[in-house]
Parts: C-alpha cells; sequence; structure tokens
C-alpha cells in the first residue's frame, strides 16, 4: 500500500527560486574550486564577481574567497545578463555552462534528471526545516535531524536517485520522515554468503528487526512455504528493491524456490541520510540495517558488494578490537558490521567486466546503532550535520558551541580531539585510512560538547598502507586478500579530502559567515591539537613523517568535474575522482601565520590549552 502522496503542486514559486539560487551558488562554487570555472573578481576587495561562458550568458555575484580558495558566494546576490536578473533556474544555469563545462547533450539531459530530482527533495526540506532555529535542530535526535540536512556539500545534484518518482520519495527518502517495514526473503543457503561476528547467532539478527509477534508470524509465514531454517536464511530486502528490481531480476530463482517471498514484517524503519542505511523507529539501539538500492545518486549506484559481505564482520571487529585496546583512540567507537549477507545474480556475477549495479542488488549488512552502549547524557549527531545552517544562516555547531558555554576555540580542541585526531592516529599506528566524510562520521556529543567519534561504513571506505605495518600482521588474511593496498600519500589523501576539505572545509566557512571566527584560527587550533598528539607520541615520528599532514600542497580532488565528462555509461567501477592542480594547505598556512606572530597572539589564535 503507498503512503501518503506528496502535494499535487510539490513545489510553490519563491521556494523553487529560492533552491535554485542555492544550488547555482553551489554549483558556481564547487566547480570553480575544481578548476573547470574561472570566475573574475569586479573590484579590488575581490567581493563582487562574475563569470562569463563559452554561451554568451554572465553571471555576477557577491563572494569572499575562502581558505581553502573556494569562493563563499551570498545566492541572494546572484544577477544573470544585462538586466541583472534575478537567477532562479539551477537546469538553466548548467545550459548555459554546458560549452564551457563540454557536457555532451545526453549527460546534460541525464544530470538534469539527478538535479530536478534534488531540487524536488529540497524543496521539501527548506519547506519542513523553515520553523526550526539552529538551536532547536541541534537539540533534535540525529534520526530526526537527518531528514532536515541539506546532503552532501560537494554536489549540486546530491539528491539525484534516479529510478524514483513522487512517491517512492514520499515512502522512503529521509527528508519525507516516513517509516516503512522491510520485505523478507528466503534464501537458498547454498547460494548465498552468510558472515557472521564470532558468538552471533542468526536469531539476534531476527530480533533486531521483529519483536516477539512479527517474529512467530514470519516463521508461520516460513512454514506455510515450506521453507526449512536448515535450507533457506532470512534476508531482508527494501520493499522498493523488491518491487522495482529483484522480483524481476531473479524471476528465475524464485521460480526455483532457491528465493522465497515471505512478505512485509517486521518494525518500522526510517531511512539515513544515506538512504540505504535504515534505524529502527520503535527501537533507536537496535541493529541498523543496510540494504542495497539500485538506484543511481550521487554519481554512483547504491548497491551492496559481495566481496565485503563476506570480510565485514571480521574487519569491522578487528578495527574495534585496536580501538578498544589502544588509550589514543579512547574517543573513537567502531560501528562493527556483525553480520553481512548476500545473494549473486546467477547471471551477471559470470559476466566478466559486467556494470557493477548487476552485481550488487541483494544483500544486506547488519550494524550497530551509535546510540548502542551510550554513557548517561550522550547523544550522537552525524558529522555533516554541524555546518548545517537555519533559515537565518546560523550552523549547528554555532549553537552547540553557545550551549556548551565553551569559546569556539575550546569546543573546536574537543571536536578535533574527538574526531580528527583519533582518525590521524589510527592511520600512522595501524596504516589503516578512512574515506571520514560527513555521512560515515559520527561525533558523540556530551549535552553539547564533543566527547568521542563513532565511525562506520567500511566497505570501499577504508584503505590499508602498502608497506609492511607491524600492526597490520593480526589483521585475518582474507581480510587482507580483499582490501586495498594504497602508498602513504592515497591514505593521506583520504583524511585531507574526505574529511578535512570534504567536512571541515565546510564549517569553518559556516563559523566565518556567521559567527565571524577566522578560519586560520579554526585551522591553527586543529594543528595544535594534531601537533600535541605528535608530541605525546614520539615513539610514532617515523609514521607521523610518512603521513604528513603539514606538508605546503595537498592534492584538489574533483568529483562533479569527473561526472559531467564521464556521462552515464555503465562501467564496472564506481567513478574515480580527478586530480587538479594542488591546494594550498590550510594546516600550513595557519602555521606559517603563527609562526610570524608575536608570542601572546600565537597563543591566542592556536587555541593551544594544556589538555
Amino acid at each position: 500500500m503507498l503512503g501518503p502522496m506528496p502535494d499535487r503542486r510539490p513545489v510553490d514559486a519563491a521556494t523553487w527560486a529560492e533552491i535554485n539560487r542555492a544550488a547555482v551558488a553551489k554549483a558556481i562554487c564547487e566547480l570553480a574550486y575544481e578548476e573547470a570555472l574561472s570566475p573574475a573578481p569586479l573590484d579590488a576587495a575581490q567581493t563582487r564577481w562574475e563569470l562569463r561562458l563559452a554561451s554568451g550568458a554572465v553571471y555576477r555575484f557577491h563572494a569572499v574567497r575562502r581558505i581553502w580558495g573556494q569562493l563563499a558566494i551570498r545566492p541572494e546576490s546572484l544577477v544573470c545578463g544585462q538586466r541583472n536578473l534575478p537567477v532562479d533556474d539551477a537546469v538553466g544555469f548548467f545550459l548555459d555552462a554546458r560549452e564551457t563545462l563540454d557536457i555532451s547533450p545526453a549527460t546534460f539531459c541525464t544530470y538534469a534528471r539527478e538535479l530536478y530530482n534534488t531540487l524536488l527533495a529540497d524543496a521539501h526540506i527548506v519547506a519542513v526545516r523553515a520553523p526550526y532555529t539552529a538551536d532547536a535542530l541541534a537539540a533534535l535526535p540525529d534520526t530526526a535531524l537527518q531528514r532536515l540536512l541539506d546532503g552532501h556539500p560537494k554536489a549540486p545534484a546530491n539528491k539525484g536517485r534516479l529510478g524514483w518518482g513522487l512517491a517512492d520519495h514520499a515512502e522512503h527518502a529521509p527528508e519525507f520522515g516516513g517509516a516503512f517495514r522491510l520485505f523478507w526473503l528466503a534464501a537458498a543457503r547454498d547460494r548465498a554468503t552468510l558472515s557472521l561476528e564470532p558468538g552471533l547467532v542468526e536469531e539476534t539478527l531476527l530480533k533486531a528487526a521483529l519483536d516477539e509477534n512479527e517474529q512467530t508470524r514470519l516463521k508461520e509465514a516460513c512454514e506455510v512455504a515450506g521453507v526449512s531454517p536448515a535450507s533457506h536464511l532470512l534476508l531482508p530486502v527494501h520493499p522498493w528493491q523488491w518491487q522495482a528490481q529483484i522480483a524481476a531480476h531473479y524471476a528465475g530463482e524464485v521460480a526455483a524456490g532457491r528465493l522465497v517471498p515471505l512478505g512485509v514484517f517486521g518494525d518500522p524503519f526510517v531511512a539515513q541520510q544515506s538512504l540505504r542505511t535504515l534505524a529502527n523507529t520503535r527501537r533507536p539501539e537496535s541493529l541498523h540495517i543496510k540494504l542495497p538500492l539500485t538506484i543511481l545518486n550521487t554519481s554512483a549506484w547504491r548497491g551492496v558488494p559481495g566481496k565485503y559481505m563476506k570480510i565485514g564482520p571480521a574487519f569491522s571487529g578487528w578495527l574495534a578490537e585496536m580501538a578498544n585496546r589502544d588509550p589514543a583512540l579512547r574517543p573513537l567507537k567502531v560501528l562493527r558490521e556483525v553480520a553481512g549477507a548476500f545473494y549473486p545474480h546467477p547471471h551477471y556475477e559470470r559476466v566478466p567486466d559486467a556494470p557493477y549495479q548487476f552485481c550488487e542488488m541483494l544483500g544486506a549488512i547488519w550494524r550497530e546503532s551509535p546510540e548502542q552502549g551510550l554513557s548517561p547524557g550522550h547523544r550522537p549527531m552525524m558529522m555533516g550535520a554541524l555546518a548545517q545552517r537555519d533559515a537565518r544562516g546560523r550552523p549547528i555547531a554555532s549553537a552547540l558551541i553557545a550551549r556548551s558555554g565553551l569559546s569556539h576555540a575550546d569546543w573546536l580542541e574537543r571536536l578535533f580531539d574527538a574526531v580528527a585526531v583519533p582518525l590521524y592516529h589510527f592511520m600512522c599506528r595501524y596504516g589503516v585510512g578512512f574515506i571520514a566524510h560527513g555521512q560515515n562520521v559520527t561525533v558523540i556529543l556530551d549535552g553539547s560538547i564533543p566527547a568521542g567519534v563513532a565511525i562506520k561504513d567500511f566497505q570501499g571506505d577504508a584503505d590499508l598502507v602498502d608497506q609492511d605495518f607491524a600492526e597490520l600482521a593480526s589483521l585475518p588474511p582474507a581480510v587482507l586478500q580483499v582490501l586495498k593496498r594504497r602508498p602513504p600519500a592515497h591514505l593521506l589523501q583520504h583524511l585531507q579530502t574526505g574529511h578535512f576539505a570534504s567536512v571541515l572545509r565546510f564549517l569553518s566557512e559556516a563559523l566565518a559567515d556567521h559567527d565571524g571566527f577566522d578560519e586560520t584560527r579554526f585551522y591553527a587550533t586543529l594543528a595544535a591539537r594534531l601537533r600535541h598528539h605528535q608530541s605525546r607520541h614520539p615513539e610514532l615520528a617515523d609514521r607521523f613523517a610518512l603521513f604528513d599532514l603539514f606538508q605546503p600542497k595537498i592534492p584538489r580532488i574533483a568529483i562533479n568535474k569527473v561526472r559531467l565528462a564521464i556521462g552515464y555509461g555503465d562501467a564496472n567501477q564506481r567513478p574515480v575522482p580527478a586530480l587538479g592542480t594542488q591546494l594550498d594547505n590550510p594546516l600550513h598556512l595557519a602555521e606559517m601565520v603563527l609562526a610570524a606572530a608575536g608570542p601572546e597572539r600565537r597563543h591566542a589564535m592556536s587555541g593551544a590549552s594544556a589538555r
């Protein structure tokens, strides 16, 4: 049964203009950051800018250049053409920029589909979020807050969701907040793969999603279908994935009785920002379930690769063990993937280099909830939420800082000690590099003060150093065989781009814009906490030199430019970001400013403390 349909007129004119301006501002900012567009200043102070495109279109706006080199554009200042008309058409902007960006007709039209879907979703978010101040947003539970967030800050089309229509969004998208129950299949054990954490039994997985009555109903459905626990395992499926993909693509398996449809059972779940990860609304501390969705969203098809299902529990268990025994990782909690299941397609799996979306359709990951085992007064918040602003432009981080009673520098010290320092230590000590973006890093708040971090998503978002670190010797051989081995510079880039440039870049800009907190102080504080960590671990001096965060230049990574260049043809791997010219490293810039300052000014800017 379909859930409530969105309004027949899903967006009004004023909201449509607002979200389109914001999308154009983001597009110009990020494509200029990626060196695909070249705006020019119109005044000596570099506050008024002009973008001339090969089509003849001209866009003008007010902006300031930030420490990472990007332009912080005021969306309301955007005008175009000789008559300085207000900008209210994001797809029209990409049409104007198509020649400059060298976008093929086919790519333009498909990207426009992604952008239109994003704009419709953003219209709903803006309307629902309008009554909330930053202070009210900061007080929301994590799952409730996630439905009010803007999404990936680097991608203009960050809610593309190709394959979904209005009804699908209303039922399954996080911004609508709709809860839904899972569809269940019985899957033949001789065809499926199931990996469990040591000591875990399958019954625990069922209890995480179904109360006693629903477990009884599901077991009765198995009996009616003639399914035995000895021959079949019980596998949850996203209800959209079942009706849109599995029912047809796996029809032969259903006909043969290797897959047995059982129906909808269990507790209601709600989608997190990543769409595939679902949280139990009745029992927030219960295991999250990550399920494949064969839709294209933010440049990739959102399936689950089978090779990671086999090693998920072993790898996350090893990560958790390292974190538990290392005092330097006390703030860090690994959200263990306690189980992984995968059912390969009988034909697509046998095609060498088949497009990856056809090989990642049916599986599940059971993962610990960030709500589990929290100390009294502690609560989780997705890190990407910190830079989210309310209708008046105030970021959630600003509200948390005010509520904490700490200064900006002191609060940021707590944040960096809780997140950036443990990620850096994990890389240097154990040779594990996490792509720690805003959705897979969760800040643990003690009231309003950062006190820890929970990390997740280790399938493709974590790599191992390609050197013989003694600390990796205890990693299970199966994990070593599957995970990619990367040079130190590659792992370093995971932290610099995945976390610093993709999360902290937007947080420092938000605090500078609204609170006037200087970005040099922001990164001087980060540098001071990292240097403090180095001073406490002289035994890792060689590793700190290997993973040097303080070089003058760091890589510039482009994601939007790649999407527009490669188009939407099927491939056997996810798109790989491109490199641009190197960036000035904000950590290096901040330390240079500190070195030139006097002792008192140096101490004030660094936010250094004895902690």
